[in-house]
């Protein structure tokens, strides 16, 4: 059974610790910009949101499906997305097709690069002080997708005002 990396936006704070510890484990510079999770930040009357975004693990991958050399697979250990260094050609295919924005072209490598959970051991989730992410298994990601759509489609559905 696959792995993936949950994300509670409930809990983000916005810290980026995520991101720096990421640069630093893949690229061994504390470079939020080389980091392969990102918080992104946004503003809703005034106040700050912060969202972790990474990849999502799907199961049928468009950064997959377009990369034309066919660089873009799964770990055989983790079951995480990976590109394979030898056969990329930083075309930036898969950057483009990803509707999370998880795969970029690393201009300093000269290759594409994607979450690859650490094979195993994801260091954002190890260093994140709230608790906003979890490595677990696909399935109870699943679930705990589900009961997030169910809770914002149930809130949505209470602030509907009937029509005049």
């Amino acid at each position: 059974m696959s792995k993936v990396i949950i994300i509670n936006t409930e809990k983000c704070t916005g810290c980026r610790m995520c991101e720096v510890s990421c640069a630093l484990k893949h690229s061994h510079e504390c470079n939020p910009e080389r980091s392969r999770i990102r918080v992104v930040i946004t503003e809703v009357d005034g106040r700050a949101t912060f969202v972790a975004s990474t990849c999502m693990q799907c199961e049928t991958a468009m950064c997959e499906l377009v990369c034309p050399t066919g660089a873009v697979g799964r770990s055989y250990t983790t079951g995480a997305r990976i590109i394979a260094p030898d056969k990329c050609i930083a075309c930036g295919s898969c950057s483009v097709a990803c509707p999370f924005g998880a795969c970029f072209v690393d201009r300093k490598i000269g290759r594409s690069v994607v979450c690859d959970q650490c094979g195993g051991d994801p260091v954002c989730v190890a260093v994140c002080p709230t608790g906003a992410l979890r490595y677990a298994e696909a399935d109870e990601a699943n679930i705990h997708l589900r009961r997030a759509g169910s809770r914002s489609t149930s809130a949505a559905m209470l602030n509907v005002r009937p029509r005049r």
